[in-house]
């Protein structure tokens, strides 16, 4: 008497944690309108990422403040950064088929860290050809502005579990912003706001609105 063979299910290993959540992902998620080809970890394309407090913390650095007080905009910039992630990029935010909301017990913990990477900043900027003796207190001060300017996608990054690769587009369009912006400094024009670095935070602060403006449509 032949003994039927029972047939054994192929088995398949996968080492990618992408793939996991993207498959695990209910496909009939209406709620947060999340598709299987969707990646892990996005932001949704809305209006409500654009940081138009950016601009207006600009208008102040360029009209109202004194002399282009970069450490007083500094100084602003923290209490609306940490308001545009509550209120807006954070709950655009989607990991896996989770809307992700704002854990408060992470801020402090991922303004550590922003503050921890104004070092690496500040050492990239001057290899890039910034003033090392003189005007190092103005370069840090730059620095400090485009890490805090990336603090909502630092704070997505550690909320995602160090998933970044979703996330360095809008570091990128702070660079590009800073970088474009140098083209001003060397005219000889003698104007105040040519001075190091008031021309790089502007654009900084420009590369930064347009990133988290347009960035989840790219």
């Amino acid at each position: 008497m032949s003994v039927k063979k029972r047939a054994t299910p192929k088995k398949s290993v996968s080492f990618s944690d992408d793939e996991t959540i993207t498959r695990s992902r209910p496909s009939s998620d209406r709620k947060h309108s999340v598709s299987r080809d969707s990646p892990p970890i996005y932001v949704k394309k809305t209006i409500r990422t654009a940081p138009l407090h950016l601009l207006g913390l600009l208008y102040y650095y360029l009209k109202l403040s004194d002399n282009f007080d970069a450490v007083t905009l500094l100084y602003l910039l923290v209490p609306f950064q940490i308001a545009y992630l509550s209120l807006q990029f954070n709950k655009s935010t989607v990991y896996g088929h989770k809307i992700l909301r704002l854990r408060t017990s992470l801020v402090p913990i991922c303004l550590g860290a922003t503050l921890a990477l104004t070092i690496p900043c500040l050492l990239i900027i001057i290899l890039l050809g910034a003033p090392i003796a003189m005007l190092l207190k103005e370069t840090w001060i730059l620095a400090a502005h485009c890490c805090l300017l990336g603090f909502p996608a630092v704070y997505s990054i550690f909320n995602c579990n160090f998933k970044v690769g979703n996330f360095k587009k809008y570091f990128i369009a702070i660079a590009v912003g800073c970088w474009i912006s140098c083209v001003v400094i060397p005219l000889d024009w003698d104007r105040s706001w040519q001075e190091w670095p008031t021309p790089l935070v502007v654009g900084a602060y420009l590369g930064a609105f347009v990133g988290y403006s347009i960035g989840p449509y790219l």
